[in-house]
């Protein structure tokens, strides 16, 4: 690693990389605090914290792996200045913003290319809760039939329903053959841990009375809420579209998009997404030192 100290990400953390993201940031879930905490055991993250700046660094990439740091513009060309010195510089999470940004300050020094499995996929509130339109009238159909043939109840997530959860959870990664490369053991563990903690919500489904299916997420924004898990432990048709039905309605009025994350490259991750009509994505790319 560059002669610069990462720390663990940790919640005495959270208040300054949150000043700084809610100054500085894109609006992206990748670069908030809550998701770096989340996902830092999984993807072996830690983060440089300076000033009016931070970084994410991804120790098990290289040496010199980076997120696209996040802060006040002259202390972020300081820092690319300072690692761009140990050679074999990897900006990931690069917003099409900071390709601008890199152009500006350092032409001719990076070459940036799309990054499709890292962007992040944006649904608006109506096209989740009423799947309007002829190109989602099977969509509805599927819907119609799930809540017909089976006795569907929705239940706000809380510390008493943690049990059904965690079944939900242990049952999907026993038959998550379309997600087989997702690796979020201890994401999903930490979620359910520190929900409190971390101000996460959400709705538990139950089909025929049993545990079904989850969602929880987060408030990004003052408009968006970002989903951090969505668990079922079966593939009826129809129970993906109405668990997050569910989830839409539960949140209050002024939420009007969601952040869905990315589909991390895995087929069945984004054929599910794409399904969904996002309204927009925040594409990523990644920049590489030449």
């Amino acid at each position: 690693m560059p002669n610069i100290t990462t720390q663990t990400i940790e919640p005495s953390l959270e208040s300054e990389i949150s000043r700084i993201y809610d100054s500085y940031g894109k609006g992206d879930s990748a670069h908030a605090y809550k998701t770096l905490y989340i996902w830092a055991k999984d993807m072996s993250l830690s983060v440089y914290l300076v000033g009016n700046m931070y970084a994410a660094h991804i120790d098990d990439e290289g040496e010199n792996t980076w997120f696209f740091p996040v802060g006040e513009d002259e202390e972020k060309r300081r820092f690319i200045e300072d690692v761009l010195k140990e050679g074999n510089l990897i900006l990931r999470y690069v917003t099409k913003e900071d390709t601008f940004f890199l152009q500006q300050y350092f032409p001719g020094k990076f070459v940036t290319d799309p990054a499709p499995d890292d962007s992040e996929y944006i649904y608006d509130r109506n096209t989740i809760e009423n799947l309007p339109g002829g190109g989602f009238s099977r969509k509805r159909d599927y819907v119609r039939q799930l809540c017909r043939e089976h006795d569907m109840e929705t239940k706000l997530f809380s510390k008493a329903l943690l049990g059904d959860v965690r079944t939900i959870f242990d049952a999907w990664s026993k038959s998550k053959e379309n997600y087989i490369d997702v690796m979020d053991k201890a994401a999903t563990e930490l979620i359910l841990d520190e929900f409190d903690e971390l101000d996460i919500s959400g709705i538990v489904l139950y089909m025929d009375g049993a545990p079904s299916a989850a969602v929880l997420g987060y408030r990004l924004s003052d408009n968006t809420v970002d989903c951090c898990m969505q668990k079922t432990d079966n593939y009826l048709h129809g129970l993906q579209y109405y668990m997050r039905q569910e989830f839409s309605r539960m949140q209050p009025e002024e939420v009007t998009f969601f952040n869905w994350e990315e589909d991390l490259g895995i087929q069945g991750l984004r054929t599910a997404k794409q399904y969904m009509h996002p309204c927009s994505m925040i594409d990523m790319y990644t920049g590489r030192q030449l």
